[in-house]
């Protein structure tokens, strides 16, 4: 489905600095540094972002070198550990606290939102909610040549976020 937001392809993604768990800031552009960078923005509290993060987080165990993954969590420190152990995620994350400066100023309407940014800094590719499809084409813009879901996967072909 293809995403309406403000900063739609092919946009700048913002250049902000966010904080890690830890509270260092990090500006975004480290992302993409090297290579694609694949952005999921979400929260805790969020059935359908609970339910895509495992998937990213699976791209992100994949990813070659030169790709990066980074999830932007709309969570707490406390709340975004406790998510990441919930769920056994790997990946680096960055928080963004309300009023949600980086969300506000994409135009974000839903959550999760994932965003393929090149190393130019432009985005390339949106999405909303859970798609396999646009995992697997995430998966693949990254330069993951094998499907990244298996036979064994539960989760359904969509869900709206």
């Amino acid at each position: 489905m293809p995403v309406a937001f403000r900063w739609a392809p092919p946009n700048p993604f913002p250049t902000h600095s966010l904080p890690d768990l830890d509270g260092v800031q990090r500006p975004l552009t480290m992302a993409w540094s090297e290579g694609p960078a694949l952005i999921v923005i979400g929260h805790r509290d969020c059935a359908t972002s609970r339910l895509t993060l495992p998937f990213v987080d699976r791209l992100y165990q994949r990813r070659p070198a030169g790709a990066s993954v980074v999830a932007v969590l709309q969570d707490e420190p406390a709340a975004a550990r406790a998510l990441m152990a919930d769920l056994g995620l790997t990946m680096p994350v960055l928080l963004e606290s309300d009023p949600y400066p980086l969300a506000s100023e994409l135009g974000l309407r839903a959550a999760p939102t994932l965003i393929l940014v090149g190393a130019d800094g432009v985005i390339a590719k949106a999405a909303e909610g859970f798609s396999r499809d646009d995992l697997e084409a995430f998966s693949r813009a990254v330069g993951i040549a094998a499907p990244l879901f298996s036979p064994d996967d539960t989760a359904p072909p969509r869900r709206p976020g």
